[in-house]
């Protein structure tokens, strides 16, 4: 099957939307958190249910966000929509799910969580929503396998970042224990391609070049 590309934060920023369109676009990824009653797709870590984001330099005033209903707008119809859920202090799994719930079909929807209990608990409120584990240190892929390994972890999709993916044959073992294994943040040519040719099931990128190259 071919390579899902993925255009990485495209949901962050306003001007990005219109890339769901893009013929190299199969889906277009946000950072997406939870203020107040709310959800906005930005980098920065919110301050709570205050309108600021914090930086490494420092707190700023967050004009204008990008409110989650945006991003599904622009995707309708065009390319499906990678949703990062993102925690600093709660649980946002039940603002997401309450986002979703009332759409008829969810099937362009793919949710990536850092923390797997959260992941967890949105993909038993929303068993159809398509649901995976985000991988961002040898740490937590070695946790992942031996956890599949020894049974107490179901198989669940896997978006690992790039450079902990070494060989075809990593890519395969990890497939076998997750049936799904996403590469990111790719923003070389020759490198996506490789992944691609080892057996990856999707490349996120920051350039539509390294996209249009798959």
């Amino acid at each position: 099957m071919p390579v899902l590309r993925i255009l990485h934060r495209a949901g962050n920023t306003r001007g990005l939307l219109s890339m769901a369109a893009h013929p190299a676009v199969d889906a277009i990824e946000a950072d997406v958190w939870v203020h107040g009653d709310h959800l906005y797709a930005h980098h920065e870590r919110p301050l709570w249910h205050l309108p600021f984001v914090v930086s490494n330099r420092g707190p700023r005033l967050h004009r204008n966000p990008v409110p989650l209903e945006a991003i599904l707008d622009a995707v309708e119809g065009h390319a499906r929509f990678v949703i990062d859920l993102r925690t600093w202090f709660g649980d946002p799994a039940p603002e997401l799910v309450r986002a979703i719930a009332s759409i008829d079909d969810i099937d362009h929807l793919m949710l990536t969580c850092e923390d797997w209990t959260i992941a967890d608990r949105a993909r038993e409120w929303l068993p159809g929503l398509w649901v995976g584990y985000s991988i961002r240190s040898e740490r937590q892929l070695q946790q992942y396998l031996a956890e599949r390994d020894a049974g107490t972890r179901s198989a669940t999709p896997v978006v690992v970042r790039h450079t902990l993916l070494t060989s075809p044959e990593m890519v395969e073992a990890l497939r076998r224990r997750s049936t799904f294994v996403g590469a990111w943040t790719v923003d070389d040519v020759d490198r996506a391609q490789d992944l691609a040719r080892w057996g990856v099931d999707s490349v996120t990128s920051n350039l539509v070049t390294v996209l249009n190259a798959l």
